[in-house]
């Protein structure tokens, strides 16, 4: 008992750490965001490529400074746990509870263009595994499968009427830039908050893992991944009590992808990572995510409440191993 009493304050503070941690990087994140779509917007850049590029980046940096932070840290099992946990999350926790609440639909180009694309990139990251490890050359491997899929997206996206129904294209085209200088301090600010949440977020992360005896790979595909999935789970869940939820599929297979790419790729160009207490277990519990939500959006176009109830259920399942 009195072994449990002095763990009390430690642990509180680690959970703070983690909650502030997770509030800044949200915060973060979209302050970034809106401070670099209207210095875009102001430069005479395109929604489509502003979408497609600094949205895409710009969404996707928790993900990077913490990766970037773990990596640092000497912690690389948290890195590319962070990875694969947010690849499981992404499709097991946030698309399993949003199509739970409202069916999630899909349309051909995604299903027969976007989503093998996901499966493809995500087989890549299981291949490069091979000796547990990333290297510096496969870092700038992966950074330029980024470069020709943004490159691609473009391609494909101009003047094709899909592209214009996007949502956050849409929103582009009827947003004012804001002045110059609210944009600076917005980019800033966002990045400030980015780096000290990531600090916070990742001290709160290792010292709660500590405390209840889990190992680093453990903490990313748990705890790290879990709260660097929180934005797309937050507006996912949203999006699907307003019965708005068919937007959620194609954020979730962009995160996929960027994760792979970007996070991975920026994090071992920048520093080469050993796969630590990464498992084989691990990583085909992500490609079979992957390669299963295919079938499963195939059948009748949808993802129906049953079948998201599987994918939810196996994420529980999985979560239960981990700490198990």
């Amino acid at each position: 008992m009195a072994l449990f009493v002095t763990m009390i304050p430690d642990l509180v503070l680690f959970i703070a750490a983690l909650l502030l941690g997770t509030l800044c990087l949200y915060y973060g994140a979209e302050w970034l965001v809106s401070g670099s779509k209207s210095i875009a917007l102001k430069t005479g850049m395109s929604p489509m490529l502003i979408g497609l590029t600094i949205v895409a980046f710009a969404t996707s940096s928790p993900e990077l400074l913490v990766s970037l932070q773990a990596a640092f840290q000497g912690n690389p099992s948290i890195a590319i746990g962070n990875v694969v946990g947010s690849n499981i999350a992404n499709i097991g926790l946030v698309l399993g509870l949003t199509a739970l609440i409202y069916p999630v639909k899909t349309d051909k180009n995604t299903l027969f263009r976007e989503m093998p694309i996901m499966i493809g990139i995500v087989f890549v990251m299981f291949v490069l595994m091979y000796n547990h490890m990333f290297t510096r050359g496969e870092g700038i491997f992966l950074l330029a499968l980024l470069t020709g899929f943004i490159l691609y997206q473009i391609r494909t996206a101009r003047g094709q009427i899909y592209a214009k129904s996007d949502p956050e294209i849409n929103e582009l085209l009827l947003e004012k830039p804001k002045a110059v200088w609210i944009s600076l301090l917005l980019v800033v600010a966002g990045t400030v908050l980015l780096v000290l949440g990531s600090d916070w977020f990742l001290f709160g992360a290792k010292g709660v893992g500590g405390k209840i005896g889990i190992s680093d790979a453990v903490i990313g595909l748990t705890l790290v991944s879990v709260g660097t999935s929180l934005p797309e789970l937050a507006t996912s869940v949203m999006a699907a009590f307003k019965k708005e939820s068919d937007m959620a599929l194609g954020n979730i297979i962009g995160s996929n992808i960027f994760n792979v790419l970007c996070i991975l790729g920026v994090t071992a160009t920048i520093h080469p990572l050993t796969g630590g207490d990464i498992t084989w277990t691990d990583l085909t519990v992500m490609l079979a995510f992957s390669v299963m939500l295919w079938p499963m959006m195939y059948h009748k176009m949808m993802l129906g409440r049953a079948k998201a109830g599987l994918l939810f259920a196996g994420y529980i399942i999985y979560m239960l191993y981990l700490f198990g």
